[in-house]
């Protein structure tokens, strides 16, 4: 399971897994709810929820892009246009328009109703595009790649900030503030926050293992951290100082997600 969704009703989530399949699940009891979602294209790295909580975003290995309700009924046209897989998936704040970016290094806008690609392809030339995330206002479009973090113009798909590069293997995860002054990613032992006009580091959260996804609270004062060896950690975002000890998944299995629900 690469994604995951907290689903509007503070008590679902939806699961995309490697296996092509969509699982809807019951937070509080921990059980499947009805049946696997089953479509075409394979595995599911990227999962995003629509502003209004009504349509899931599901990007799969063959670089198709599919939407489905949350009761599993896919809405019927299918997007094509990557030639690698899709990695990761963004809606604009408003709703109207789904980014997705590509094991190839390429970002596509698409109109959410029509799927038209209004912008792009972006040729990004930072390898995998392993995170995108559009910012609060919907100007902007970070994107996380093989070792570099870049901002592009949301209407255009000109760069406006970076590339910002030496961050280690893969920036797997980027995240905005709510005022959209700041960038927090994580990769390699480290999540980092940057401010998102100038691309300048201002602090860096040090980790015992790798990791692999970062959420920030709605109420914005909490940082959550997964990675290898089924860590998690909760970091004070304006003291930097964690929130209690790290607390880990018994049988130490990698944890490749991590979401807030929508009340925080």
């Amino acid at each position: 399971i690469y994604s995951f969704v907290f689903l509007h009703d503070n008590v679902h989530v939806v699961s995309g897994s490697l296996d092509g399949t969509m699982r809807k699940w019951d937070c509080e009891t921990g059980r499947l709810i009805g049946e696997p979602w089953k479509g075409e294209g394979g595995g599911i790295p990227a999962l995003a929820l629509s502003p209004d909580g009504k349509t899931i975003a599901c990007g799969r290995v063959d670089g198709s892009v599919q939407r489905w309700d949350t009761n599993g009924k896919m809405i019927k046209s299918i997007w094509t246009g990557h030639t690698g897989g899709v990695r990761s998936l963004s809606w604009s704040p408003s709703g109207g328009h789904i980014a997705s970016g590509s094991y190839h290094g390429t970002i596509l806008i698409r109109e959410a109703e029509s799927g038209k690609v209004e912008v792009g392809p972006i040729k990004t030339n930072q390898g995998s595009v392993w995170s995108v995330a559009y910012s609060p206002l919907g100007d902007r479009i970070a994107s996380g790649g093989d070792n570099t973090i870049c901002i592009w113009d949301s209407n255009t798909g000109k760069p406006l900030v970076g590339p910002i590069e030496d961050l280690g293997y893969a920036v797997e995860s980027v995240v905005w503030s709510l005022d959209g002054s700041k960038l927090y990613s994580t990769s390699d032992r480290f999540a980092r926050v940057f401010d998102s006009v100038s691309g300048t580091l201002l602090h860096r959260f040090d980790h015992d293992y790798f990791l692999t996804s970062i959420a920030l609270s709605p109420k914005q004062n909490v940082l959550a951290c997964v990675g290898y060896r089924g860590v998690a950690q909760l970091w004070d975002t304006d003291s930097h100082k964690p929130l209690g000890e790290s607390f880990h998944q018994e049988d130490g299995k990698g944890l490749r997600c991590v979401s807030f629900s929508p009340d925080g």
